[in-house]
């Protein structure tokens, strides 16, 4: 990197040695002014209008008495005037800098060059371009957050079906690392049936039959069970799965409904020397945690 510095101010010197001032303006000039042929088969090629003419990198705006001329760089517009001003004050800083013939003469002459390219908002010699196109990332979602998971819930609550009638979970609640939530309620007309439902990007979706049995021991009031308690426990569970050599995080969490009684999960956390077992409340807070 420090010799692509080098080498950028050496091209820098050589332009002065090459060209005078007024050549150097010229090529600006000639570069941030096309001549009006060259405009015009432009914005022909692109189907732009005759009033404001528009290109990828150039605005031109024309009126009778008045003609301002600007260029876009890296989304910012900048009057080609303006650029030539300082442009020049750049080359007059430099002479001044070449004259010292001193190593610290270069490194203030990069250090110049670097300023001028970054007022311009140019890319700077060595320097990572944040404009580059980079791959984009899978986005993972993750299990949501407390106050979503209360929202799901009261979203539930409000379902037509259920409104002025209690809400009975069957069987268990998933909670999906994608924000996801799954779980079985028993059927508000006939206590025979039970129908299964998915959470998913802020809605739950309609009942779908499921084959149930043992529908006396597997229920549980949807009134005893506060769906964010679900953040704590995966919370508490990566926190002790930290200490333990080996153990993996959790990203889900789930409720067994058995026999009147409900109780979270994952409960075990399994290091490459140890085994525990956790236990928690119904509130989602730590009951036990003991190596097994």
């Amino acid at each position: 990197m420090k010799n692509l510095n080098n080498i950028s101010s050496l091209i820098i010197l050589s332009c002065f040695l090459c060209f005078s001032c007024k050549q150097v303006t010229k090529s600006l000039d000639e570069t941030f002014h096309p001549n009006d042929s060259l405009a015009k088969k432009y914005n022909k090629e692109n189907r732009i209008g005759s009033e404001d003419e528009y290109t990828e990198t150039t605005k031109t705006t024309t009126s009778t008495h008045h003609q301002e001329k600007f260029v876009v760089i890296n989304g910012d517009t900048v009057k080609t005037p303006e650029l030539q001003d300082k442009a020049k004050e750049l080359f007059h800083d430099l002479e001044l800098l070449k004259q010292k013939q001193t190593s610290a003469g270069s490194k203030e002459i990069q250090k110049r060059v670097n300023e001028f390219l970054k007022d311009m908002n140019l890319p700077q010699p060595g320097a990572k371009n944040s404009n580059t196109e980079k791959p984009a990332a899978k986005v993972r979602k993750g299990m949501l957050s407390a106050s979503q998971l209360a929202q799901a819930e009261e979203k539930l609550r409000q379902l037509p079906q259920y409104r002025d009638r209690e809400i009975v979970i069957y069987e268990s609640v998933h909670f999906y690392e994608d924000g996801s939530i799954k779980l079985a309620l028993q059927h508000p007309e006939n206590p025979k049936y039970v129908d299964a439902y998915q959470y998913k990007d802020g809605y739950w979706s309609d009942p779908k039959p499921v084959q149930a049995r043992n529908i006396e021991r597997r229920i549980f009031p949807l009134s005893k069970i506060n769906f964010a308690d679900a953040h704590k426990v995966m919370q508490i569970y990566n926190d002790k799965a930290a200490q333990v050599e080996g153990a993996k995080p959790t990203t889900t969490a789930y409720i067994s409904i058995w026999d009147d009684g409900m109780r979270w999960f994952p409960s075990t956390i399994n290091g490459s020397r140890e085994r525990y077992d956790l236990q928690f409340n119904n509130n989602g807070t730590l009951k036990s945690f003991r190596q097994e």
